[in-house]
C-alpha cells in the first residue's frame, strides 16, 4: 500500500515538473520566433501579463494597452497562454513566468493561498507583480490596478434606478402612481465563484449607498447570486435556471463580460425580454449589440487599455525607484441607448 501510495505521488510530481518543462519551453519558443520577426530587437524589460482567459476581448484589450505603455519604454509585453495549444491555469503560468526569469508580471488576483504563495515567491526572486482587476492584498505584490469595488456598486445603483424609471414610464407613461413606485423591486446581483468576498461586499455596499441615497422612499430587495464560472457552459445553465424560477428579478446586475452575454442569451431563449433588465459588464461588440437593439439596458465599461497602461507604469516605477502607488484606478463609462452608437462606431469606424 505504501509503495503504491509512493508511486502516486511520484507520478503526480512528476505531471507537475512535466507542465512547467513544457510551458517553459513553449514560452522560451514564442520569445525567439517573436525575436525573429522583428529582427532580434533587444529590450530593456521584459513583462509577463498572466489572466484566467486570455483570448477573451477583456484581456486582449489589458495587453493592447500594456503593449503600446511598454513599448514607449523599450519594454516587451507577453500575454501568456494566449498562443499555446493547451490550457494552463493562471497559477501554473505564474510558476512558468517566475521560473522564465522576466522582469515583472501583471497578474489576475485572487484570494487563494496558492496565488498569494507565487506572487510572495517572485518577490522574493526580485519579480515585482502588480495584481489587475481583482487584488490580493495578503500578499506582497508592489501595486493593484483596477477600479474600486464601492464606486462600480454605486453605478450600478443608478442604474438600477434607470432601469425602474424606464420600466415605469413604459407601464404608465410620465406620471407612474405613487403605488407602483414605492412597489419593491427585486435586484439579482451575479458574482463569479471566484471573485474576492470583500469586493463582493463592496459592490453591494455601493449599490445600496446609491439606492438610499437616490431614492430613500423606494422599496428594493438585493440580492447576491454566486455563479460557478468554471466554464460558459456553467454560466449559460445558472442564468438559465433564474429564468425558470417562480419569481424573477426585475432587474439582472452582471459583473462579467460573460455573465452579461450568458444572461441576455437566456432572456431571449425565454422570451423575457422586456419583462426584465440586464445592467451588463464591459463594451464587447455583442454586448454593444444588445444595447442598440434594447435587449440589455445598459453596461459598465471599465478603460481596459487603461488598466494595462497603468499595469506597465506600475512596474517601470518601482524597478526604477522601489516605490509605486499602492492602487492605480482606471476610468469607468456607462454605455446605454443614449450613447452606444458612439461606442459601435469605435468598433467599426469604417460603418461597415
Amino acid at each position: 500500500m505504501r509503495a503504491k501510495t509512493g508511486l502516486y505521488i511520484s507520478l503526480t510530481l512528476l505531471c507537475a515538473a512535466a507542465v512547467l518543462v513544457v510551458g517553459f519551453l513553449f514560452f522560451r519558443l514564442g520569445r525567439m520566433n517573436a525575436g525573429e520577426e522583428e529582427e532580434e530587437r533587444t529590450y530593456d524589460r521584459y513583462y509577463a501579463v498572466i489572466c484566467d482567459d486570455p483570448k477573451t476581448s477583456f484581456w486582449q484589450n489589458i495587453y493592447q494597452g500594456a503593449s503600446q505603455a511598454a513599448e514607449e519604454k523599450n519594454a516587451c509585453v507577453e500575454l501568456f497562454g494566449a498562443n499555446l495549444s493547451s490550457e494552463y491555469t493562471t497559477e501554473q503560468l505564474m510558476k512558468i513566468a517566475i521560473s522564465s526569469g522576466v522582469d515583472g508580471i501583471m497578474v489576475l488576483g485572487s484570494g487563494q493561498k496558492e496565488m498569494t504563495d507565487l506572487i510572495d515567491k517572485a518577490d522574493a526572486k526580485g519579480i515585482p507583480v502588480v495584481t489587475m482587476y481583482t487584488d490580493n492584498s495578503e500578499s506582497k505584490r508592489c501595486s493593484f490596478v483596477g477600479v474600486s469595488s464601492f464606486s462600480i456598486g454605486n453605478e450600478y445603483g443608478k442604474q438600477i434606478l434607470s432601469a425602474k424609471k424606464e420600466k415605469l414610464r413604459l407601464q404608465y407613461g410620465e406620471d407612474a402612481p405613487r403605488a407602483a413606485v414605492e412597489e419593491e423591486t427585486s435586484v439579482a446581483v451575479f458574482f463569479d465563484e471566484s471573485k474576492l468576498m470583500y469586493d463582493q461586499n463592496a459592490i453591494l455596499a455601493g449599490i445600496f449607498d446609491s439606492l438610499k441615497r437616490e431614492a430613500p422612499d423606494e422599496s428594493f430587495s438585493v440580492r447576491p447570486f454566486s455563479v460557478d464560472d468554471s466554464s460558459p457552459f456553467s454560466v449559460e445553465e445558472c442564468f438559465r435556471d433564474v429564468f425558470m424560477e417562480a419569481d424573477i428579478p426585475d432587474i439582472l446586475v452582471c459583473l462579467s463580460e460573460l455573465d452579461t452575454t450568458c444572461a441576455y442569451q437566456a432572456m431571449i431563449d425565454q422570451n423575457m425580454v422586456g419583462s426584465v433588465y440586464i445592467l451588463g459588464y464591459y463594451d464587447s461588440e455583442k454586448i454593444l449589440n444588445a444595447i442598440s437593439r434594447n435587449v440589455v439596458f445598459s453596461s459598465l465599461a471599465v478603460d481596459t487599455g487603461e488598466l494595462g497602461r497603468y499595469g506597465v507604469e506600475a512596474l517601470d516605477e518601482y524597478i526604477t525607484s522601489g516605490n509605486t502607488s499602492q492602487f492605480f484606478s482606471a476610468d469607468v463609462t456607462i454605455i446605454d441607448r443614449n450613447n452606444v452608437a458612439d461606442f459601435l462606431k469605435r468598433e467599426d469606424p469604417a460603418g461597415e
